[in-house]
Parts: structure tokens; C-alpha cells; sequence
């Protein structure tokens, strides 16, 4: 092990983590109420050991745990959230079941319901370590699949439409000037 290793950080780099975790403080004040310079507060957070060497490894692991804690809390929180929300609504939507006769101002009601419970659940999530969206796509279908939404996204933007699929010799690619789907001008 060499001389120059840190093997931990010392008070002031834990007091600017507890700080960070906080939130209610910039960058800025922070850096001033540990006597750093904002721009070394900057380059330890972005994991730059190039320039913090051992304590800017040892700092953004540290805030690196911090980040999946805080992302774990909100996940927690957001379920709960969401949980106590549906138990409300089913609530309210068996209390206006329970109604003989409903009204317009009811319907409008489980209308509105129904649309915010639409809306709160489509979910998608992709981390760093999650590739599910692949399940069942060979590396060549993936790579098909990229290059064609590729296409439709770049259709979307110039205007031109999708080329489509001409019976020619191989390598050839239809003409890429043409403009497709367009209506002839007046006369």
C-alpha cells in the first residue's frame, strides 16, 4: 500500500455529503461552509480522480451509496403513495357504486378516476443493471430493432416518410431525394 492512499475521508467531506443529502443548500454555499472551492466540490461529485485522486474516489462512493439510498427511500415512498391513493379511490368508487341513481356529476367522477388511475399506472423503468426490455431478442434482432426505430424517428423529423422496400439487386438503396407521399400542385 502506498503513502499517498487515503483511507478515509476526513470531517469536512463527510459534514459536504450530510449537506448534499440534506438538499437544502447549492453547490455553492456548500463548498463555503467547508472552505473549498466550489469547482473541487464539483469534480469530487463527478467522480473526476484524475484531479481529487484517493479522497475523490473514496467521496463519490460515498455519495454514490447516498444516491441508491435516497433512490430506494422515493421508490418506498412513491409505492406507499400510491398504494394509499388506490385505497382512497376504491373507496369513493365503491361509495358511487352504491348509488341507485347516478348522476352526470358521478359519472364525470369515475371518469375522472378512471383516467388518473390510467395514468399512474403505466410504469417503465429501466437502471443501469435491468436489460429486461431485450428478453427474447437475439443481439441481431436488438440491432434490427434500434436501426428501425431509428428510421421512424428520423422519418418523423424530415418529413419524407419511410422508404419503402423495392424489389433491386443487393446494395442498392432506393432514391433518398424523393419526396414521398406529397399531392401534385394545381395547375
Amino acid at each position: 500500500m502506498s503513502q499517498n492512499k487515503v483511507v478515509q475521508l476526513a470531517p469536512k467531506y463527510w459534514k459536504a455529503l450530510e449537506l448534499i443529502e440534506e438538499g437544502t443548500l447549492s453547490i455553492k454555499e456548500i463548498a463555503k461552509s467547508i472552505g473549498m472551492s466550489k469547482w473541487t466540490l464539483y469534480e469530487l461529485m463527478s467522480g473526476n480522480t484524475a484531479k481529487t485522486g484517493s479522497v475523490g474516489e473514496l467521496f463519490y462512493s460515498e455519495l454514490r451509496k447516498m444516491h441508491a439510498r435516497n433512490v430506494s427511500k422515493v421508490k418506498h415512498l412513491h409505492k406507499d403513495n400510491q398504494r394509499l391513493a388506490l385505497i382512497k379511490l376504491n373507496e369513493r368508487l365503491r361509495e358511487l357504486h352504491a348509488e341507485k341513481k347516478p348522476t352526470k356529476a358521478a359519472s364525470a367522477e369515475v371518469c375522472k378516476i378512471l383516467n388518473s388511475i390510467g395514468k399512474a399506472q403505466p410504469n417503465v423503468e429501466i437502471t443501469n443493471n435491468s436489460w429486461a426490455y431485450t428478453k427474447g431478442l437475439t443481439a441481431e434482432e436488438l440491432v434490427y430493432e434500434f436501426q428501425r426505430l431509428g428510421a421512424i424517428a428520423r422519418s418523423t423529423l424530415d418529413g419524407k416518410g419511410i422508404q419503402g422496400t423495392f424489389e433491386r439487386g443487393p446494395g442498392d438503396v432506393s432514391g433518398s431525394n424523393e419526396r414521398r407521399g406529397q399531392l401534385p400542385e394545381e395547375p
